[in-house]
Formats: C-alpha cells, structure tokens, sequence
C-alpha cells in the first residue's frame, strides 16, 4: 500500500518532539499551512498523515486500519521515543483520540473531532446538510442525472441505508480532489457500518486534550462535544471567527492557538 506521509521542520535527530497531522474524513494534510522556521524553533518536527483515500495515499480508509499504518511508520523511526502532539481534525480527531490509547500523546489538539461517526451521519440529515456529505463522494466531470453520481447521491438522500445497511450496488470507484477510492460501497461500510464512537474508555490521564469549536457545525453537534467534554474534563474552546465545521478562512488562528500552548508545555 502506498502512503502519502510528508515530513518537515526540525530534524528528525535534533527533533525534541513530533506533531502528527491528521485531516479530516476526506481533507488533505497538506492543506494545513504550518512554517517550518516556527516548528524549528520549537524544536518539534511534524508529520503529515494522509491515511489511506486521502490525498495521495491508495487504499480504503477505515480509522483502525490507518492507525496500524501510522503506527508502524512512527515506531520504525523511533519517533514514538520522542514526545508527541496530535493534531486531528474532524475524522481525523477521533483518530487521534484512540490511537492515543495505544501510544503516549503529550497533548492532542482536535478540531470539531466526530465523537460518534453514525451521530454524525444522522445530524448531517437532521440539519438538512446530508448534500455537502455526499458531494465529496461524486466522481468529476460527471451529471447528477449520470451513473455513479445520480444513484450515489440518491442513495445517501435518505438515512434507509444506515438501518439496512443497502450500499452494495456503490462499489465503484471515485476519485476526485478530495478523496480516492476503489471502491465506495466499502468506504461507507468501514466507517458507518456500524460505525465507531469515541467514548470515556479513549481519555488517558497521560495526555492534555484541547478542543476546538467553530461558531456553528452541521456536521456534528456541537452540544454533544461540550457535554463529552465538560464530562471528561477536557479543555474546550470556541473559536468566534470560524463560520464552520471546517474552519473555513481561521486555520491561522487555530494554529496560533495550538503553537501558545505548544511553547507553554516546552517551558514547563
């Protein structure tokens, strides 16, 4: 299988710690501009993980086979001796949090992180925006009124396919700008069928986590989050500029959050 995993900033031997980026569920981890001359100043080298689907990695994302992936790529170079940060974005936030069951985070930073990967499903059709959801899935170049586009987005027009689990005439390939599959079919059934949920059970003592919310969210309630955190005790932030769940036109200001706590925990 071939992984797109891009590497920057400080050395990996003068290196004191390394930040894993994970985008979200369908996003790019290049799209995340971060400096180097910042992370070499702090010392830090990040690691941008495109799991598989995404960017240009091959193969069918599901969240616990990626964390294998990663895994093994961060052990083969020692890279789990050192202290480690996580980044994690939507999907990619939830990611993170289990895999943080397996290895030592210092501290996690998650942005709008899917707590509950079938909750979130079912928010996108409550809040009328199951259309931005299936849009990622459409093949390029291609009428709405055309196979594969016109039977995907009819399929995930209603939630049926959640209870009956009828996905398998979408085993087609799709590729476009911001996802890569064999097959789709497999895709919806890895990460909805049944599905995954990050609970109580994934919070380690070892770790700091800090959330980030945007002002508003369709892809995921935003009440479930604060609750999860509150009970938890998670550090959770709302950032006012950030219209949405992707943090449209604010990742500069997410990433000058992250790089103060960042020099705060370095200073301690």
């Amino acid at each position: 299988m071939s992984l797109e995993i891009i590497e920057s900033g400080a050395s990996p031997n003068e290196a004191k710690g390394i930040v894993i980026l994970w985008p979200s569920t369908g996003g790019n981890a290049r799209s995340f501009r971060i400096r180097d001359s910042e992370l070499e100043l702090l010392g830090l080298r990040l690691v941008r993980f495109n799991p598989p689907s995404h960017g240009n990695s091959k193969g069918i994302y599901d969240p616990k086979t990626a964390i294998s992936l990663l895994d093994v790529y961060l052990k083969e170079r020692g890279y789990t001796n050192k202290e480690l940060y996580g980044i994690g974005h939507s999907g990619g936030g939830a990611a993170l949090m289990m895999y943080a069951k397996e290895v030592p985070f210092l501290k996690l930073f998650l942005l709008s992180p899917i707590l509950d990967s079938v909750l979130s499903l079912r928010f996108l059709y409550e809040s009328g925006s199951i259309e931005e959801f299936s849009r990622l899935l459409l093949l390029p170049g291609v009428s709405d009124l055309e196979s594969p586009n016109k039977q995907i987005l009819e399929t995930l027009s209603n939630p049926q396919w959640l209870v009956d689990g009828n996905v398998d005439h979408l085993n087609v390939p799709i590729q476009n700008t911001r996802i890569c599959l064999d097959d789709l079919s497999l895709f919806l059934k890895n990460l909805f069928l049944p599905g995954f949920v990050v609970d109580t059970s994934v919070i380690q003592k070892r770790t700091s986590y800090t959330i980030f919310l945007p002002k508003e969210d369709t892809w995921f309630p935003k009440v479930y989050t604060t609750r999860f955190a509150k009970e938890n005790g998670l550090n959770c932030i709302e950032i006012s500029e950030a219209p949405d769940h992707f943090f449209s036109s604010t990742w500069l200001t997410v990433w000058k959050q992250i790089k103060t706590h960042l020099i705060s925990l370095q200073m301690n």
